[in-house]
C-alpha cells in the first residue's frame, strides 16, 4: 500500500512540475532573447514618423554615449528603441545616483557612495558584467535618459520643447512616448520562477538576496516584511485556536479568555513592530540604505515651471506650494469626504436592510428560498465594498498625482495616508457598526468568516489568476496573429530607410571612447522582423507599485488586533492566507507584470507609524468591548458603572503608556549594527591616514632626490 502511495505521489509531482513548467515558459518559447540593452522605449502606434526621427536625432545629439538598437514591433505596429550606454557613462550615472558600492579591503572595506573620480578604490569595478546588477544598470540608464535636456527650443509635432527641459519627461507627458520599461533577464527570471514562484517546498525560505538583486531593495523589503509578519502570526494563531476551542464552556471562562486574548494581542502587536523595526534596520544596513542621503532625485512625473534649483544649481521643474494647498483644500479633501460619506451610508443602509430581512423572515412575511433571501444583503454588501475598494484606489492615485510632489518618499506617504483612510471606512465600518450598535455577535462572526475566508480567497483570484488568464490569452492571440502581420513592416519602408541612414551616418562619424578596462560597447544596429521577448513584455500590464499589497497586510493586521477577541480564529486564517500571499505576489511579479524599475528605501515608510497608531486604537476598542459585553460587571458584580468606566480608562492609559515605554526603550538599530558601523568608520579612517602618510613619504622622498 505504501509503495502504491509513493508511486502516485511521484507521478503527481512529475505531472505538476511539467504543468508548472509549461505555464511558466509557454509565452516565452517563440521569443528571441532581449538585445544587449537595459531599457526599452516605445512610441505610440499612430505617432507621426517625424517624431521618431526627431527623437533619434536628439538622442544621438544630446547623449553621444548612448547605444541604440531599433526594432519595429509588428505585433502592435510600434517602434522600439533598445537603449543602453557606454560603461564609462554608466559609471558616471552611478556617481550621480549616489549608489553605494564595495570598497577594496586595503582601503577599509565596506560600502561607500560611488565616486567616478575614485574608481581605483572600488572592488570589482574592472568587471563590467558583474559590478552592477541588472536592476542597478536599468535605474542608471533611466536616470541618464531623464537627464537628457534640450539644448534649444524646438517645436515637435505641435508641442514646444523648451531649453533645459527633459526630453523624455516632456515626451511622456504629451504622449509622444508610449512607455519606458526595464527588460527582463531570461536566465535570472527563470531562476526566480523555479526557486520562488514554484518551489518544491512551499515552506522553503524566500531567496531574498536574489529578489533584491533582480527587483531592487523596495520589493525585497516588502517580501521580508510579509515573511516576518507571517512568521509572527504563528503565535496569535496558536493561542487563538486554543481560545476558540475553549470558548462557550462557561460565561466566567469566556470573560477571562476575552481579557487574556485582548492583552496578548496588544503585547504581540507591540513586540512585532519593535522586532520588525530592528529587523528592517539590519536589512537596511546589509543593503546599504540605512544612511541614505536626504537629497532625493526629482520624481520622473513631477511637473512644473523650469527654474534654477538652489540645491543643485540646475534647471528643474518648480511647482508652487500654494497651488498644491489650494488643490488639496478644494479638490482632495472634498472628494475624499464625499467618498467616505457615500461608503458609510451604503454600508449602514445594507446592514439595516439585513436587520429588516431577518425580522421579516422571523415573522414569516418573506419566503426563505433556501436561505437566498437571508444571503442577499450579505452578497450586496460584498459587492458594494468591492466596487468602492476599486473606486477609492483610483481616486487616491489620481489625487496624489495631481498634487504633484517632488520627492518620491513624500508622494508615497501621501498616497499611503489617503488609501488607508478610505480603506479603514470601507473595511472596518460594517463590523464595528454590528459590534457597537446592533450587538448581534453571531452576524458579526458570519461577517468576519466571510472576510477572512471568502474575501481573502477572492482577492487572490482577482489579483493573480484573472489577470494572468486575461494577459496570457491576449498575448497568445497576438503572437499567433503576428505570424501573418509581416506586411505591416513594408508599409513603413521609407521611415525604416531613413532611420537606417541616420544610424549609419552616426556610426561612421562615431569614435568609440575607450576607458582603461575591457569595454564592451557595441555600435547601434537596426533589427527588422523577429518576434522578441521585449515585444511580449511591452504587452504585459504595468506593475502598480506596492501600495495595494501593503494596504492588505495593514488592514489584516487591524482585523487581528481590533476584532480577534470576538473572532479568535482571525490570526489563524490570516496565517493561511499569507502563506499563499507570498507565492501569489511572487507569481504576479514573475509571470504577469512588466519588470518594475528598482527603488532604494531604508524602511516601509508610513506603514510603520500607521500600525503603531492602530495599536493605540486597538487598546481603546478592546476596552470599549469589555464595557459593552459587560465583562467587568460580571467579574466584579458590585462595581458601579462610573467606577467601571474610570477603571477602563485607567487600564487604557496604562496600556498605552506601557506600549510607548517599551517601544521607546528598545533601540531601533541593533547593537551589532552600531558596532559594525563604528568599526567600518574606524577602518576607513585608519586606511585614509595610511594613504596620507604614504603620499607624504613619497613626496618627501621625491624632494630629496
Amino acid at each position: 500500500m505504501s509503495d502504491q502511495l509513493t508511486h502516485v505521489k511521484s507521478v503527481f509531482h512529475k505531472r505538476f512540475a511539467h504543468l508548472s513548467s509549461a505555464i511558466t515558459n509557454r509565452l516565452w518559447l517563440n521569443a528571441h532573447t532581449n538585445y544587449d540593452c537595459d531599457v526599452l522605449l516605445t512610441f505610440p502606434a499612430r505617432v507621426d514618423d517625424n517624431v521618431i526621427v526627431s527623437f533619434l536625432e536628439k538622442f544621438l545629439q544630446l547623449e553621444p554615449d548612448v547605444r541604440i538598437s531599433i526594432k519595429y514591433h509588428f505585433t502592435t505596429g510600434v517602434y522600439g528603441f533598445y537603449l543602453t550606454f557606454t560603461y564609462e557613462r554608466i559609471l558616471k550615472g552611478a556617481d550621480a545616483l549616489q549608489l553605494e558600492k564595495p570598497i577594496k579591503q586595503e582601503f577599509g572595506g565596506g560600502y561607500q557612495i560611488f565616486l567616478f573620480d575614485e574608481l581605483e578604490f572600488y572592488q570589482g569595478v574592472e568587471d563590467e558584467d558583474k559590478f552592477f546588477s541588472t536592476q542597478e544598470r536599468q535605474s542608471i540608464v533611466l536616470h541618464l535618459l531623464y537627464s537628457m535636456r534640450m539644448n534649444e527650443t524646438q517645436l515637435l509635432n505641435g508641442i514646444k520643447f523648451k531649453v533645459d527641459q527633459s526630453l523624455i519627461q516632456r515626451g511622456l507627458e504629451k504622449n509622444l512616448i508610449r512607455q519606458i520599461i526595464p527588460l527582463h533577464n531570461k536566465a535570472q527570471l527563470n531562476h526566480l520562477r523555479e526557486t520562488w514562484v514554484w518551489p518544491k517546498n512551499v515552506f522553503k525560505p524566500q531567496p531574498i538576496e536574489d529578489i533584491r538583486q533582480y527587483f531592487g531593495v523596495k520589493i525585497a523589503l516588502y517580501f521580508c516584511w510579509l515573511s516576518f509578519y507571517t512568521k509572527a502570526l504563528c503565535l496569535p494563531a496558536a493561542y487563538g485556536v486554543y481560545i476558540w476551542y475553549h470558548t462557550g464552556q462557561s460565561q466566567e471562562l469566556d470573560d477571562k479568555l476575552f481579557v487574556i486574548n485582548s492583552f496578548l494581542n496588544i503585547i504581540w502587536a507591540t513586540g512585532f513592530l519593535i522586532f520588525w523595526r530592528r529587523r528592517q534596520a539590519e536589512l537596511a544596513y546589509k543593503w546599504n540604505t540605512l544612511d541614505m542621503e536626504q537629497l532625493e532625485e526629482t520624481r520622473a512625473t513631477y511637473k512644473g515651471e523650469l527654474r534654477r534649483s538652489p540645491v543643485t544649481d540646475k534647471y528643474e521643474p518648480y511647482y508652487p506650494v500654494w497651488k498644491r494647498v489650494v488643490f488639496r483644500c478644494l479638490v482632495t479633501i472634498p472628494l475624499l469626504m464625499i467618498n467616505l460619506v457615500l461608503v458609510s451610508i451604503c454600508i449602514v443602509l445594507i446592514i439595516r436592510f439585513q436587520s429588516w430581512i431577518d425580522r421579516q423572515l422571523k415573522a414569516g412575511r418573506l419566503p426563505s428560498l433556501m436561505s437566498l433571501t437571508e444571503l442577499f444583503p450579505k452578497i450586496l454588501l460584498a459587492l458594494v465594498t468591492t466596487i468602492f475598494d476599486d473606486v477609492y484606489k483610483r481616486v487616491c492615485r489620481w489625487l496624489t498625482d495631481k498634487e504633484n510632489y517632488r520627492e518620491q518618499r513624500v508622494h508615497d506617504n501621501q498616497m499611503i495616508a489617503k488609501m488607508f483612510a478610505c480603506a479603514s471606512i470601507n473595511s472596518y465600518l460594517g463590523v464595528f457598526y454590528i459590534a457597537f450598535f446592533t450587538h448581534k455577535y453571531m452576524r458579526l462572526s458570519d461577517q468576519l468568516i466571510t472576510i477572512f475566508v471568502i474575501k481573502q480567497f477572492w482577492d487572490h483570484v482577482k489579483e493573480a489568476i484573472i489577470p494572468y488568464i486575461v494577459s496570457n490569452t491576449r498575448l497568445s492571440v497576438l503572437i499567433q496573429m503576428s505570424k501573418k502581420e509581416h506586411d505591416r513592416y513594408t508599409e513603413r519602408e521609407e521611415l525604416n530607410n531613413h532611420l537606417k541612414r541616420i544610424l549609419d551616418q552616426w556610426n561612421t562619424s562615431k569614435q568609440t571612447k575607450v576607458i582603461a578596462f575591457n569595454p564592451r560597447d557595441s555600435l547601434p544596429s537596426f533589427e527588422t522582423l523577429s518576434l522578441s521577448q521585449a515585444e511580449i513584455e511591452c504587452l504585459q500590464p504595468k506593475w502598480q507599485d506596492l501600495y495595494e499589497d501593503s494596504l492588505e497586510l495593514v488592514v489584516q493586521f487591524g482585523y487581528i488586533i481590533f476584532l480577534s477577541t470576538l473572532f479568535p480564529l482571525a490570526a489563524f486564517f490570516s496565517l493561511l492566507n499569507n502563506i499563499l500571499e507570498i507565492r501569489t505576489d511572487a507569481f504576479k511579479l514573475c509571470m504577469i507584470y512588466q519588470r518594475p524599475f528598482s527603488q532604494r528605501v531604508k524602511d516601509i515608510g508610513h506603514w510603520q507609524k500607521i500600525m503603531e497608531y492602530m495599536i493605540v486604537a486597538a487598546i481603546i476598542i478592546n476596552c470599549i468591548f469589555c464595557s459593552i459585553r459587560g465583562v467587568f460587571r460580571r467579574m466584579m458584580p458590585g462595581l458601579p458603572f462610573a467606577a467601571e468606566i474610570f477603571l477602563l480608562v485607567c487600564i487604557e492609559h496604562l496600556l498605552v503608556l506601557f506600549c510607548k515605554t517599551i517601544r521607546s526603550s528598545i533601540e531601533s538599530v541593533p547593537y551589532w549594527v552600531r558596532v559594525e558601523k563604528a568599526r567600518m568608520e574606524y577602518r576607513r579612517r585608519e586606511a585614509l591616514k595610511k594613504l596620507e602618510c604614504d603620499a607624504l613619504h613619497n613626496q618627501s622622498h621625491g624632494n630629496d632626490e
